[in-house]
């Protein structure tokens, strides 16, 4: 998946890498992180760090490499 920092700012560091999903779906863990949806209320930015709250934007890798949001 495409993980990408945002933390106040349109565009942070981002990585591609593996991540897992919780039994129930509702968490993604990536590196040591666990990140919660923000359902949509988020700006350019769809999960949460459970920890810090710092937001992130998770999604598939694109075949274009246009992957920043």
């Amino acid at each position: 998946m495409y993980v990408e920092r945002k933390a106040g700012a349109l565009e942070g560091p981002a990585r591609i890498g593996w991540v897992t999903f919780s039994k129930t779906g509702k968490t993604i863990r990536y590196n040591g992180q666990s990140f919660q949806s923000l359902k949509g209320r988020g700006f350019k930015s769809n999960y949460i760090d459970i920890e810090t709250g710092d937001e992130y934007w998770i999604s598939g890798v694109r075949r274009d490499r246009q992957d920043r949001l």
